[in-house]
């Protein structure tokens, strides 16, 4: 099964938000509730963490980059699962 990993919305923040870091890395397998990656507003820095255990297939979005809330910033799922629609 493919997860989206999505930019959250943070607290009445409407603007685009920076994705500061990543922590893993396309191949890594991640357990749920392992930190992803660290985003950043003008007043918030957050970590977005693995809602479930799986592998990272591909980060659509690199490192220092804004984007609007609701961008999929990378897939996760089990390895070898068809991604080809995001790419």
């Amino acid at each position: 099964m493919i997860q989206e990993i999505i930019m959250p919305k943070l607290g009445m923040m409407e603007a685009d938000i920076n994705l500061s870091e990543w922590f893993v890395k396309e191949g890594d397998k991640v357990e749920a509730g392992q930190e992803l990656c660290e985003i950043e507003s003008e007043k918030i820095t957050n970590k977005i963490e693995a809602k479930e255990a799986g592998t990272i297939l591909k980060i659509l979005v690199e490192e220092d980059n804004e984007v609007p809330i609701g961008t999929v910033l990378a897939i996760m799922g089990k390895a070898g699962s068809d991604i080809s629609k995001y790419l």
